[in-house]
């Protein structure tokens, strides 16, 4: 009897194995909508997006900047700025520290806000005390869909 259940558990390992072998990429996929970027395998910003109006024909002067960040190293890390690239300016909600292995961003409130751009991506550059500068292209969200219920500016403002 134990080598029927031995063999019913081999059986049944092997073939989920089968199933999954080639189902997944080899790089890792992070499923939103927004840009994402790591720089020194320590800073990560993912789901990056602007929250523009909800009529494309009429673009907002001031857009929402939404982001997840996360630090994966052992100490704080400051957030000194955002700039747009090729011109805008970018108003963050406040200072903002990332605390080792806790994200910041991820509550339903934007971490600044964006004026003088245009376009359905923005290239934007993130810049932490004491590393490189991450640059990314920044989608525009319009307010729809899963965006519809979005604040459009950071608290107290």
């Amino acid at each position: 009897m134990r080598a029927i259940i031995s063999i019913v558990i081999v059986m049944a390992v092997a073939a989920t194995g089968c199933v999954s072998v080639g189902t997944y990429p080899s790089q890792t996929y992070v499923p939103n909508s927004g840009a994402n970027a790591d720089v020194q395998g320590v800073l990560h910003l993912r789901n990056v997006f602007l929250l523009d109006g909800a009529d494309p024909s009429s673009p907002s002067p001031q857009l929402a900047l939404y982001a997840v960040l996360l630090n994966s190293g052992g100490k704080p890390v400051q957030l000194d700025r955002v700039t747009v690239d090729g011109g805008g300016s970018v108003q963050l909600a406040g200072p903002i520290t990332l605390p080792p292995n806790q994200p910041v961003g991820t509550g339903d409130k934007p971490i600044g806000t964006v004026s003088g751009v245009r376009g359905a991506t923005v290239p934007m550059t993130f810049v932490f005390g004491g590393t490189a500068p991450i640059r990314v292209n920044v989608p525009v969200q319009l307010r729809a869909g899963q965006y519809a219920n979005l604040p459009t500016a950071p608290a107290g403002r």
